[in-house]
């Protein structure tokens, strides 16, 4: 059987990773976080950062012992000796793929739509919009991980600099100094429950270090590159994170930020007083990389499960010429288009969210259990907190849909 190919370096594969968070969700969604969290914004996205943090410890450990594709499906496996359970996570896995893809395809629509809010370019529909982009980026998901790695690093690389020039401008034009102090001393004042549901939205956002290890099987080296690339991506995205969340309160009130279709380019044009739409472009690109990210997570996912005998193995063919799994690509392309095409934003967004929140709970619980039996060298503590947390944060969004406030 024809294999994958280890073409990519730690330092591609994390900026590969770091594109894949970025992309995932600061350009659209800081906008939706104000609106739950109010003031509280930077406390939000710093909660869901820590807890973040406990799951890509947890999932770096596991990588090493077992580095795989559809990693969370096999560390389930290993751990409770479950074929049903490994499935049904693996499936999962690849239905937040799908559905994170979607909901960046929805956030391309806004950034287009304020790149061409009229003329003939402005005047074609969501639905043709999304799917030439869809078709785009999966001719480059098809041709191989190594062209597909190679345009999310250019991406990230433009996604991080348009970053850097709206924390540069806040810094020079905006109150960077006195938004730092009211944002940090909010703490005492914010909402809890509105800090709480905007952490579970901003969670959103950091999402994509979890698809690094689905690229476990085309990483040089992976017993040291898979940590070193997660943990290092997570930590430049969580910086990235907090200074823009600031850098955006120090130009706009959260009521703008909550009210705006593209936020960061908002921030762009009051700042500056210009009407170039130079991070609506950025923007562009960057949830692009998003996109590309999860069509190549979730197909690695499909093949690693059928591979391992959980799914027909049509889904583990590779292409001879590309070395990509050409069939998985395709199911995979088939329902992102069908999810960008039904469903609003916000609520793909908090969909991912949750089913991943508890998937990663089941992976925490399967690190404690092979902690226990000696098969895993972690402290125990990591995964308990990461249970602890994403569980918290999941039973404070359920409690919202159901009305009841804390």
């Amino acid at each position: 059987m024809a294999t994958l190919k280890r073409t990519i370096s730690w330092q591609v594969f994390s900026l590969y990773g770091l594109g894949n968070i970025l992309g995932a969700g600061i350009y659209v969604l800081v906008g939706e976080v104000a609106a739950e969290a109010g003031e509280g914004l930077l406390w939000s996205f710093i909660l869901a950062g820590i807890i973040a943090t406990f799951t890509a410890l947890t999932y770096s450990a596991l990588a090493q012992k077992y580095p795989v594709s559809a990693g969370a499906a096999v560390y389930a496996e290993r751990a409770f000796q479950s074929r049903s359970l490994s499935t049904a996570i693996g499936l999962s896995l690849a239905f937040t793929g799908i559905v994170s893809a979607s909901t960046l395809l929805r956030g391309f629509y806004r950034y287009y739509s304020e790149l061409f809010p009229e003329g003939f370019l402005g005047n074609l529909p969501d639905y043709t919009v999304i799917l030439l982009v869809l078709l785009a980026l999966g001719l480059i998901a098809y041709k191989g991980i190594k062209e597909s790695a190679a345009v999310a690093v250019i991406m990230t690389l433009l996604e991080s600099a348009g970053l850097a020039i709206i924390i540069a401008l806040a810094v020079t034009r905006g109150d960077f100094a006195h938004t730092i102090t009211s944002s940090v001393g909010s703490i005492t004042t914010v909402e809890p429950h509105g800090l709480l549901l905007g952490a579970f939205l901003a969670f959103y956002a950091f999402i994509g270090f979890e698809d690094m290890i689905n690229l476990a099987e085309e990483v040089k080296k992976p017993k040291t590159s898979l940590k070193k690339g997660m943990l290092s991506a997570l930590g430049a995205a969580t910086l990235l994170y907090v200074l823009t969340a600031i850098a955006a309160l120090a130009i706009l009130t959260t009521t703008e930020l909550a009210q705006s279709q593209a936020p960061l380019s908002d921030v762009f044009k009051v700042a500056t007083g210009s009407t170039l739409p130079v991070i609506t472009i950025i923007g562009l690109f960057a949830v692009v990389n998003g996109v590309i990210a999860q069509i190549i997570m979730s197909s690695r996912v499909l093949y690693g499960m059928s591979r391992e005998g959980l799914l027909p193995k049509i889904f583990s063919s590779i292409s001879e010429k590309r070395k990509t799994p050409h069939h998985a690509t395709t199911v995979t392309l088939l329902f992102i288009a069908c999810g960008s095409l039904l469903f609003p934003l916000d609520t793909l967004a908090k969909v991912t969210s949750l089913a991943l929140l508890i998937i990663f709970s089941i992976v925490h619980v399967a690190a404690v259990r092979l902690i226990k039996s000696g098969a895993l060298e972690l402290n125990v503590a990591i995964p308990v907190l990461g249970i602890l947390t994403n569980m918290g944060i999941i039973f404070i969004q359920i409690a919202s849909w159901l009305g009841i406030s804390a």
